[in-house]
């Protein structure tokens, strides 16, 4: 009896010592970072040459650069890739002290397509893109007449063959270039497409299906998370089709930043503008409550800085951009554009020290 007395007790010391151990816990920072700045580099010349140009990177503040590079670019034929230009950046800002950052873009805001040729001449990809309105961006300047020429393509990421050769670039940089750099992030989930009915509603066109849209998200998400298990991987949510929160509400925003809690990604997107009513409710509210031991990242785009803030009434300020990056979204990473005057006027004259943050 007493034999028994015994091992119970031990079963029973044991089983409440498991009960309060912590759960594990997803791999995570492994202490608070000041908050890191990049150069953004929308556009990559043939050659380099405005990389290694680009003055401000060799500014003590900036961590190096995040750098789109197209689909088109990047595979030129089919299974046929050219990743020439990430290996002489990374040479580059390697030489001078900095990380690169790559932005992996298949979309495109002008007419001018980013995917490989084949997508749009082989049957089997359905056309291979979808044409998108540029209109409600936030970069345009709202005192510009409307032109014929403010749209872009959106590759159909929806069908699976297209969706297959994309992931197949994603393992393909993932198997040369993981641990290489600093981090990489797909083009932002915004699509503008279809037309507005007075109730509220869409209509989308018959190529087009917003559910199947988010699943491919998703999809590519998880082959971003395997293939980037030592750089940062990082998905752009902004805005989704056919929701938009917090009047309809059908789980897609939620459903994402679910998922890439459990991958273990890091999130973020492009426009970084505080308080503006059109996103808080949108990603923003998300990427607030998104884990501060994951990684958050967000763009300064072209118009950022003219918009106006909400809150004062007046055009945003550097100064109102940290405060709200760092204290409102809790971003580990800001990715500024180099557009001109404010970025000279106001980014290198206002940004400080990054031992201050």
């Amino acid at each position: 009896m007493f034999r028994w007395t015994i091992l119970l007790s031990i079963f029973l010391s044991a089983a409440s010592a498991a009960s309060i151990l912590p759960e594990p816990q997803p791999e995570s920072k492994s202490e608070p970072q000041p908050l890191q700045h990049f150069i953004y580099i929308n556009h990559r010349e043939a050659n380099g040459e405005n990389i290694r140009a680009d003055k401000a990177l060799r500014d003590p503040r900036f961590g190096g650069a995040q750098i789109v590079y197209t689909w088109r670019c990047l595979e030129p034929k089919q299974g046929e890739y050219d990743f020439s230009a990430i290996r002489a950046d990374i040479a580059y800002l390697d030489s001078i002290g900095k990380k690169l950052w790559i932005q992996l873009q298949e979309k495109s805001f002008t007419p001018r397509v980013n995917v490989p040729r084949y997508l749009l001449d082989d049957p089997i990809y359905q056309g291979g893109v979808l044409k998108q309105s540029m209109l409600s961006a936030p970069e345009r300047d709202p005192n510009k007449p409307v032109t014929d020429d403010e749209y872009g393509w959106s590759a159909k990421m929806w069908e699976p063959s297209v969706r297959a050769r994309y992931q197949q670039l994603v393992r393909q940089l993932g198997q040369e270039f993981d641990g290489k750099i600093a981090g990489i992030n797909f083009s932002e989930s915004s699509i503008d497409v279809g037309t507005e009915n007075a109730d509220g509603t869409t209509t989308f066109p018959s190529d087009f299906n917003p559910k199947a849209y988010i699943d491919a998200i998703g999809e590519n998400m998880q082959v971003l998370a395997e293939s980037f298990q030592h750089s940062t991987a990082m998905v752009y949510l902004n805005f989704l089709p056919d929701e938009w929160l917090p009047w309809n509400d059908k789980g897609y925003m939620r459903g994402l930043f679910a998922q890439a809690k459990s991958l273990n990604i890091g999130v973020g997107g492009p426009d970084l503008m505080p308080y503006r009513k059109s996103h808080m409710a949108q990603s923003y509210a998300f990427i607030k409550e998104y884990p501060a031991t994951l990684v958050k990242g967000m763009a300064v785009q072209d118009g950022n800085l003219r918009q106006i803030n909400p809150k004062t009434g007046k055009k945003n300020t550097v100064p109102e951009l940290l405060d709200f990056a760092q204290n409102y979204l809790g971003l580990d990473y800001i990715f500024w554009v180099e557009d001109e005057p404010y970025f000279t006027d106001e980014v290198l004259q206002q940004l400080p020290d990054t031992k201050a943050n």
